[in-house]
């Protein structure tokens, strides 16, 4: 989806913040993925503003094993029609590797009625021993299509051993005078063996300061993830 002048809700939260959302998959460490745009844990055809930096703190809490917790970075940058994301982040618990990973993101809309399609990659660490505490990049390719009353959004990421379908729709709603996104997803985890599904949302405290959280339980086995993290976002 490009920044163009179709007014829908979404929009206006685009005008105002251009958010930033994680793709983060605890339950799988292959999926820990860098903080490419999205919705709760797929990524989608959106990235940040136009010389827009989005800094990033969250937590995922689940009764499995001890909270992860992350920090990093996004920023956006635009060309005429053509759209670019980069960003890294990194875990900060103490018995979690703290290595950075990167990734990236090109979005174009070559016809307005048409969904923007976007390619990318996430989870890209430097170094071969890096990438074998933290798993190898995910490389996805992503549809998004705004119908009006909704977005919808689907693609296909490419990992080793952990290749994933994903699909999403999100819904954006005022509530108090501020944008509040509704959104939710399901992505195929563990080697195509079983689907995550998740609920959520983001709400804009201020035009700079966006709260957002979820809740993600697989299909077939295993418990619930609840991810909480903050958003702030700056022009330079």
């Amino acid at each position: 989806m490009t920044f163009n002048d179709t007014q829908t809700p979404f929009r206006s939260i685009q005008m105002r913040a251009r958010a930033a959302i994680v793709v983060v998959i605890a339950l799988s460490p292959a999926l820990a993925l860098a903080t490419s745009t999205g919705l709760n844990n797929i990524p989608t055809a959106d990235t940040p503003g136009h010389r827009e930096v989005v800094f990033q703190g969250f937590v995922n809490l689940t009764d499995e094993k001890s909270d992860d917790q992350f920090a990093g970075f996004k920023t956006g940058l635009h060309s005429s029609e053509h759209r670019f994301e980069w960003g890294l982040d990194t875990r900060l618990g103490d018995n979690d590797p703290r290595v950075a990973v990167f990734q990236a993101k090109y979005a174009v809309q070559p016809w307005e009625t048409l969904p923007t399609v976007a390619v990318g990659a996430a989870n890209m660490a430097v170094t071969p021993s890096d990438r074998d505490k933290v798993g190898q990049p995910f490389k996805f390719l992503v549809l998004t299509q705004d119908f009006g009353w909704l977005r919808g959004h689907a693609g296909y990421g490419f990992q080793q051993n952990n290749n994933a379908a994903f699909f999403g729709l999100d819904k954006t709603v005022t509530l108090f005078d501020r944008a509040l996104m509704l959104r939710t997803d399901a992505i195929q985890i563990q080697d195509e063996s079983q689907w995550l599904g998740s609920a959520g949302f983001i709400y804009f405290l201020q035009d700079n300061l966006a709260v957002e959280s979820w809740v993600s339980q697989p299909f077939d086995n295993g418990k619930p993830t609840y991810t909480l993290k903050l958003n702030l976002i700056f022009k330079y």
